[in-house]
């Protein structure tokens, strides 16, 4: 009888590789304590980065899905990053603003679609300041007001700030 080979062919090295990989992840979490302000978790946020699209991930083995995600913040830049960087291209901005969209819609009202929706509206920020591309079907008028409102939370950091500050100025030259 003839047992399939569980190691893929793989040598030892390889493999004894392979299984540290998640030696270095945190524990995980504790019991959860107080609730985070809108500045830690907009920190959080800004630097992560985006996930794995979720048809790459389904064809992935879990192992290689994890170290992909490891390796991705090497890849990508986080997003806080991306959204004041003039290089980075629309399809990158589009995918932020979905992903914190979807964010916003499924947060609870609070802190945390704050900042979701925070990210989403800089995101959209970023396509027409640096691209002069507007990504999404709001209104110029609704985008100003938001940008404007936005641009003045002290929670944001400064380059956000600046960025929404820019877009709200782009909007105002659209607006009639």
């Amino acid at each position: 009888m003839h047992k399939k080979s569980s190691t893929f062919g793989l040598p030892r090295d390889q493999l004894a590789e392979l299984w540290t990989l998640g030696e270095d992840l945190p524990p995980a979490p504790a019991a959860p304590g107080p609730a985070p302000d809108r500045t830690s978790l907009l920190r959080t946020h800004l630097a992560e980065s985006l996930p794995l699209e979720a048809g790459l991930a389904r064809l992935l083995p879990k192992i290689l899905t994890a170290v992909c995600e490891k390796l991705q913040p090497f890849a990508g830049g986080c997003c806080g990053v991306l959204l004041v960087n003039p290089q980075t291209e629309l399809s990158v901005l589009r995918a932020i603003k979905d992903l914190h969209k979807q964010r916003a819609a499924a947060a609870e009202v609070g802190p945390l679609q704050d900042v979701a929706a925070a990210i989403y509206y800089a995101a959209i920020a970023s396509a027409l300041v640096h691209h002069a591309v507007r990504i999404t079907k709001l209104s110029y008028d609704s985008l100003a007001r938001s940008f404007a409102s936005l641009s003045q939370s002290d929670w944001l950091p400064p380059d956000l700030q600046t960025l929404l500050t820019q877009a709200h100025q782009e909007c105002l030259r659209h607006v009639k």
